[in-house]
This record gives C-alpha cells, sequence and structure tokens, in this order.
C-alpha cells in the first residue's frame, strides 16, 4: 500500500512538473510590404520588399522569423534590357529575445541577403520614464570576388526619455570597416540624431501616431582621399512618419505609413563632381503596409 502511495505521489509531482514547463507557441503571424525610393524622374521604385512574419513565445524566452522577398521596378531607363520589374535579393532572418529583468531584454538576431551576412546583439531597457536601446551588430560581405570589406555596424539610443503620449530619445550610427580598404573608400562613418515620436490620436479602433527623425550631424573618414564621396550636411536630414493602426478585430490589426526625408549633402573637399554629388539624392521615400493577427 506504501509502495502504491508513493508511487502515486512520484506520477502526481511528475504530471506537475510537465504541466509547468513551459510551451513553444506562436504568438502572431503577419505579411508587411516595404517600398523605399530616392527621388528619381519617371516611375522607378527602387526596393519594393514583400516580407512574410511569424512570432513565437518558451517561457521569458521569444523569437521572430522573417522571410522576405525584393524586386526593382524600372520602366525609364534607355537600356530595355534594364526595364520592368526584376528581383536581386532576398531576406531571412531570425530573432531572440530574452527577458533578464522587468526593465530589461537582450536579444540576438540573424539577417541573411544574398550579398551579406550579419549577427547583432540587441539590448532593450526600460525603467520609469527612462529607456535605452540598441543594435550592434558584424557585417560579413559575401559573394564578391577577390574578397570584400567586412563592417563592424551600429544603431543605438543611448538615452530617452517619455512622458505620456510622447517619446524622444538621442540616436547614434557608428560604423566602422574591418580588415584591408579600398583607397579612396569610406572606413568610418558617425551620425548623430534627435528622434521624436508621439502619439496624435489613440481611439477604440485606431491608432494615429507619428515620427520624427532629426540629423545633427554626419561624417566619413576615408582610406587616402576619398575622392568620391559626400556626406550629410550638419542638420541636413530630416525624416517625417505619419502612421495609423486599426484594430478590425480583437485579434487583427492593419497599419500603414508613410515616411518622406529631406537631404542636404556635403561632398567632400576632394571629389571630382561636388556639384553632382550635393544635387543628387536629395529626397527619400519610405512606404509600409502590413497587418498582422495575434493569438
Amino acid at each position: 500500500m506504501k509502495k502504491l502511495a508513493l508511487l502515486l505521489a512520484a506520477l502526481g509531482v511528475v504530471s506537475a512538473a510537465a504541466y509547468a514547463a513551459p510551451e513553444l507557441t506562436v504568438t502572431s503571424i503577419g505579411q508587411e510590404i516595404e517600398i523605399e525610393n530616392e527621388d528619381h524622374n519617371g516611375t522607378d521604385l527602387d526596393d519594393v520588399w514583400l516580407f512574410n512574419n511569424v512570432g513565437l513565445a518558451y517561457g521569458d524566452w521569444s523569437f521572430g522569423l522573417q522571410a522576405g522577398k525584393q524586386w526593382g521596378v524600372n520602366f525609364d531607363d534607355d537600356n530595355e534590357k534594364n526595364k520592368g520589374v526584376t528581383s536581386d535579393d532576398s531576406r531571412l532572418q531570425i530573432d531572440v529575445w530574452k527577458k533578464v529583468t522587468d526593465d530589461l531584454k537582450l536579444g540576438f538576431r540573424y539577417r541573411g541577403h544574398k550579398t551579406y551576412d550579419r549577427y547583432y546583439a540587441r539590448w532593450d531597457y526600460n525603467h520609469g520614464m527612462f529607456w535605452s536601446s540598441g543594435d550592434v551588430w558584424y557585417e560579413a560581405t559575401n559573394g564578391t570576388p577577390g574578397g570584400a570589406t567586412d563592417w563592424l555596424k551600429s544603431e543605438f539610443f543611448p538615452i530617452g526619455v517619455k512622458y505620456g503620449a510622447f517619446k524622444a530619445g538621442y540616436f547614434v550610427n557608428y560604423n566602422k570597416s574591418v580588415g584591408t580598404d579600398d583607397a579612396n573608400q569610406a572606413n568610418e562613418y558617425f551620425e548623430h540624431q534627435l528622434r521624436l515620436y508621439a502619439t496624435l490620436y489613440k481611439g477604440e479602433r485606431l491608432t494615429v501616431t507619428t515620427e520624427g527623425r532629426f540629423t545633427i550631424s554626419a561624417e566619413n573618414e576615408y582610406e587616402g582621399v576619398g575622392e568620391t564621396g559626400k556626406h550629410y550636411d550638419d542638420f541636413g536630414r530630416t525624416r517625417i512618419y505619419l502612421g495609423a493602426d486599426y484594430k478590425v478585430s480583437e485579434n487583427l490589426n492593419v497599419y500603414g505609413k508613410y515616411g518622406y526625408e529631406f537631404r542636404d549633402w556635403v561632398a567632400e573637399e576632394n571629389n571630382a563632381d561636388k556639384a553632382r554629388a550635393e544635387h543628387t539624392g536629395n529626397a527619400y521615400q519610405d512606404f509600409v503596409v502590413g497587418w498582422k493577427y495575434t493569438f
């Protein structure tokens, strides 16, 4: 009788432990189309991306899977071979996040493209009205005969503040080449921005937001004289986004945003064609539309 009681008790403990163990679950699925384009005459679209997204969770761990396909649209090129819709890139992305404390998450991201692979270390910190986040990654260049320069890159917010519907952050973009640099090519880049966010309207179903990105300064460093280079002028880049999110049902959201960027360039001192460098690529547009179903 005692053996039977002990056996039943052991089975109960094992069952309870198995029941309490976390399970890998799908938290969301969705799709997104993003169109990016610099200023051009005619009907060109530089990059049209279709992304398929899946979110998963396992206890304090969260995961994201993304598969994307890119197309270029060109109907104005004088070269008939370049006209039409072409695809020359794709993306596979894997995200992993771990909740370390109530305020801090640490993460890893792998992003693979045709011409490069990226390996990210990430963080996301929120405490009261203060926040910080960032990505630091190694970019390994692929498929170039004779090799190509790899990069150590970063985009991060050392400090940010938030209050109610408003949020602001100091943003830094720093890139440094790794290994041998080609003569006259930029091997280091610094950019400082102020980014502002606001919720303009929040109703039962519809939320409208805006975002502003304001470049304070930007600078390249070169191997050699940098004859072909240019960089953003001080306060020479401003991008404004307007976004909307609509709750179709308890689980389904559709969203979109549009961004327009104004650019002022400064050609490097030894640039062979300063006028052309400073008067091309002076505007940029970004359009995103998508849906997300949360389980």
